[in-house]
């Protein structure tokens, strides 16, 4: 008997695809719409993408501003055609070779304001995941500090195993302190393979609900236990420091 297996590619697959190359969820709807209909009126996509023929208007424009679209008058009417996907590539490709070439400007523009934190929010588990891939970014030998109530081992399996492969294969340690619980006491059985150390609290004097991690500049507040998880990650040298020096206080009081 043969079997055969077939993959498909969803919607939302597609959509946080285009999302990663610089579309927000409504353009990547629209540029969908238009990508299937072929040039066609702002009617036309407004109705195939599902948003209303204003909104369509003002989103055909942010791509075209991109420079992922284009439109021509055939006498009546605007007709709108979008990139190829292979055009959209090459495009995001060449804005982020761009950026690169500027790159050290625009450290150098940051650090005259490094006491100014940069606060941004990730809500969803896409964002929370995201935060996550954020301390990959870190050199070897860099460690992540971590402290609170870590959920990742169970909320989010399906990522865990890549992430933890990439990040021991950087080289990046950890330190945690956890509330003392027999879920976290079954990672310590892997402490060594992924180069982690661990150590706990009692968990009825260490009831905190978010996990905090420490990284580089970087603050990341995640929190697991929202029916929407989200996370803060706060990028200031001066806090992290700060931070860093609190975990280091903890990380003497309890026993491995």
């Amino acid at each position: 008997m043969i079997v055969l297996i077939i993959m498909t590619t969803t919607n939302d697959d597609i959509l946080s695809s285009l999302e990663g190359v610089g579309l927000h969820e409504n353009e990547a709807q629209v540029y969908l719409a238009a990508l299937e209909l072929g040039p066609s009126s702002i009617w036309d996509i407004a109705i195939k993408s599902a948003i209303k023929r204003p909104t369509c208007y003002v989103l055909m424009n942010n791509l075209m501003f991109k420079g992922y679209a284009s439109s021509t008058f055939d006498g009546k009417r605007h007709i709108y055609t979008v990139s190829s996907p292979k055009q959209l590539l090459s495009a995001f490709n060449r804005r982020q070779e761009k950026l690169a070439k500027t790159l050290n400007q625009l450290e150098g523009l940051a650090s005259k304001s490094s006491f100014k934190p940069d606060v941004r929010l990730y809500e969803g588990k896409a964002g929370v995941v995201e935060v996550y891939n954020l301390t990959l970014d870190l050199g070897k030998e860099e460690e992540i500090l971590i402290y609170g109530n870590v959920a990742v081992e169970t909320s989010y399996q399906e990522f865990i195993a890549d992430y933890l492969k990439a990040r021991v294969k950087k080289k990046i340690k950890v330190r945690a302190i956890l509330p003392d619980t027999l879920d976290n006491r079954k990672i310590v059985e892997r402490d060594d393979a992924e180069l982690r150390e661990t150590r706990f609290l009692p968990i009825e004097k260490f009831k905190q609900k978010t996990e905090v991690n420490i990284f580089g500049k970087s603050i990341a507040y995640i929190a697991h236990s929202e029916k929407e998880p989200f996370a803060t990650v706060i990028e200031n040298s001066t806090l992290a420091d700060e931070e860093r020096s609190r975990f280091n206080l903890l990380w003497e009081i309890p026993e491995k």
